[in-house]
């Protein structure tokens, strides 16, 4: 009787890991809370769980339930948050499946190992563009010359260069926020003061426009107007304000040392 109920412990240990993993990846990967928590609750609908309530801070997810009588909580730390928009849709069609019943535990687990290995779809040169491209597009949109929107090209180019590669080192986010910001501004300011452009706000905001955490402020929404994350959806708020604040510090500081 007592190996029956330790082996259940496992089981139900076992389950609620690998739906915490999987729900992690999806938040880590830029997915939506409603996204992880279906993600997760599909996971241990396969695994034959129930009854496990949640909790979703921005730095850890926990999840709580009773077996044999006694409660326990199982915590899973969140790393940095990330933009893979494909892992995190992948991960979402694997816990359906498994949630299905159309794959084992084994292919479940090779399938999560899959995803967790999947590259960026995109490499860094399309990413550079991509970015420099936007913030040329919204320094025009928004009032900008012709002229300065080539130095928010610019601008916009050397500052995503620089922030890949201080990501790829694991630099805190802030800092990178702040320095990237700092080096997209001193291009901005140049140009301004060399007089290749006459409209300042269009191309200083432009110049840095590219590191607006869009996707972190609109899960933040959606996790506050869903009334079931507030406090997650607050904090990602709060994260996103914080990092405008950087933002605006080092363009400050740009425009005054220039």
């Amino acid at each position: 009787m007592q190996a029956s109920v330790s082996h259940k412990s496992e089981d139900v240990t076992l389950a609620v890991t690998a739906a915490l993993d999987l729900a992690s990846l999806v938040l880590q990967s830029g997915g939506s809370t409603p996204m992880a928590d279906t993600t997760l609750k599909n996971v241990l609908k396969g695994y034959g769980e129930e009854g496990v309530s949640t909790v979703y801070r921005q730095d850890f997810i926990a999840a709580s339930t009773v077996t044999n009588g006694r409660a326990w909580t199982v915590f899973h730390a969140l790393g940095p948050p990330g933009l893979h928009l494909v892992r995190a849709s992948e991960a979402t069609v694997i816990s359906e499946r498994f949630a299905r019943g159309e794959m084992d535990i084994a292919g479940f687990v090779s399938q999560v190992e899959r995803v967790k290995q999947l590259a960026s779809p995109h490499s860094r040169w399309t990413t550079i563009l991509a970015a420099a491209c936007a913030a040329a597009a919204f320094s025009r949109s928004t009032g900008g010359d012709w002229v300065g929107m080539g130095v928010v090209l610019v601008a916009a180019a050397v500052g995503q260069f620089v922030r890949s590669l201080l990501q790829k080192r694991n630099v805190p986010r802030w800092a990178v926020t702040f320095f990237c910001a700092l080096i997209s501004g001193f291009v901005a300011v140049a140009g301004l003061r060399l007089g290749w452009s006459r409209v300042a706000g269009a191309t200083l905001i432009g110049s840095v426009i590219y590191m607006v955490p869009g996707i972190p402020l609109i899960n933040g929404f959606v996790d506050i107007a869903s009334g079931k994350y507030l406090f997650l959806g607050v904090q990602r708020l709060f994260d996103a304000s914080a990092l405008f604040f950087i933002m605006t510090v080092a363009v400050a500081i740009a425009n005054s040392a220039l």
